[in-house]
């Protein structure tokens, strides 16, 4: 079925809000040893900005999408990039660490409820039976914030200073909010009625169980090395300074072309899919912790980028595929994991760090993905539709 240009520029929209959300939730990866300098504090406490958003998203999301629950979705949509618009003016305005811990504590509140409906407003667009892609879709936005996002963001920060990278980070969520307001529907929530009894139903939902393992499981590894990729690659690539941008911008070009690989058979075949995301995360990770110093490490922090560009495609799929009702509450249950996944990770990280342990952070990674993989093989969640219907 065709996609009529308003549903592809609507679609482009709230890709470009994901785009945004995850360049702010990650702008101290980018920014890092200016962010560090700035606010005269270690790179471990800057580790901690991520850490700490984590949690806060971690801790409101179920409540703040329960009480979000009657509020039209672009409504919902709409204040949460809003809250990004904010966080991030603040943060440029920031005196010291004290601020810029309470800047970003402002676009955490409204992370995972962004989270927990942009995938159900693409899939409501494009239509029944196109969960997948239509995640793949927005999902694009994510791997576009690691091609460009990250790599400017890092550009940015080190020409031009880190205030000015972060308010132009404010300034394209805007932009994103107001193409949204203009270009999507109004869209009633389909289950408006979500009291504390459905709340603790989809929190002690089976289905979603293996599904929210995996995810804390591959995502705790993911960021344990992701959170300090700079300093891998200063490491185990030896670059620094503008080579790491470039470096980081091959790494988001892996990642698109993962994710438009993975996007295009996560309908069809979830399990082989999430094989991929999963195993090829432990794959590159192994390779990254023997290939000693050089191009073997460089090619291998390019690489990762591949399969772990296919995680939240992945997992944010089964989710709709399992929860066929109240996909929001479903989605706020798996962004608990997944921000405990990176509250986690980016914690063990900075341990690593702070003891000039970096090979055992990537052995933490490895290890995430290998379980995790375990986990997708059992589980009748990763199912495909034809093996599923066949059962």
């Amino acid at each position: 079925m065709p996609v009529e240009p308003r549903t592809r520029v609507a679609l482009g929209a709230l890709s470009a809000a994901c785009f945004v959300s995850v360049t702010s939730e990650n702008l101290p990866v980018a920014l890092l040893p200016q962010l560090a300098s700035g606010l005269a504090a270690g790179d471990s406490a800057i580790g901690l900005l991520m850490t700490g958003y984590a949690v806060v998203v971690a801790v409101t999301v179920i409540p703040l999408v329960a009480l979000t629950a009657r509020w039209d979705r672009r409504v919902t949509a709409l204040v949460t990039i809003a809250m990004i618009v904010v966080s991030n003016l603040v943060l440029a305005a920031a005196p010291g660490y004290g601020v810029a811990v309470a800047a970003r504590l402002v676009a955490a509140a409204g992370h995972g409820v962004f989270w927990s409906v942009v995938a159900a407003m693409a899939a409501r667009l494009l239509g029944p039976g196109r969960g997948g892609r239509a995640t793949a879709v927005v999902f694009a936005g994510n791997s576009l914030a690691f091609l460009f996002g990250l790599p400017l963001s890092s550009w940015l920060g080190a020409t031009l200073g880190w205030r000015t990278a972060v308010l132009v980070v404010a300034g394209v969520a805007a932009v994103a909010a107001l193409v949204i307001r203009v270009t999507v529907e109004p869209m009633p929530p389909e289950a408006p009625h979500q009291g504390s009894v459905t709340v603790r139903r989809v929190i002690a939902d089976r289905a979603l169980l293996p599904v929210n393992l995996t995810t804390l499981l591959v995502v705790t590894g993911h960021f344990a090395a992701f959170t300090y990729i700079t300093a891998i690659i200063a490491d185990s690539v030896r670059l620094t300074g503008p080579a790491t941008s470039s470096l980081l911008f091959a790494h988001g070009t892996a990642g698109l072309l993962g994710l438009v690989l993975i996007g295009r058979h996560v309908d069809r075949h979830p399990r082989v899919t999430a094989l991929v995301t999963t195993g090829g995360l432990a794959v590159a990770m192994l390779v990254l912790l023997v290939g000693g110093p050089g191009f073997v490490s460089g090619a291998a922090i390019v690489l990762w980028a591949a399969p772990a560009a296919g995680i939240g495609v992945v997992l944010q799929a089964a989710v709709l595929r399992v929860a066929t009702t109240r996909p929001d509450l479903a989605s706020a249950v798996y962004i608990v994991a997944f921000q405990i996944g990176i509250a986690s990770g980016a914690a063990l990280g900075g341990l690593g760090l702070d003891n000039g342990m970096l090979p055992a952070v990537v052995l933490i990674a490895a290890t995430g993905g290998l379980t995790a993989a375990i986990v997708v093989c059992r589980s009748a969640a990763f199912e495909s539709p034809v093996h599923g219907k066949a059962g």
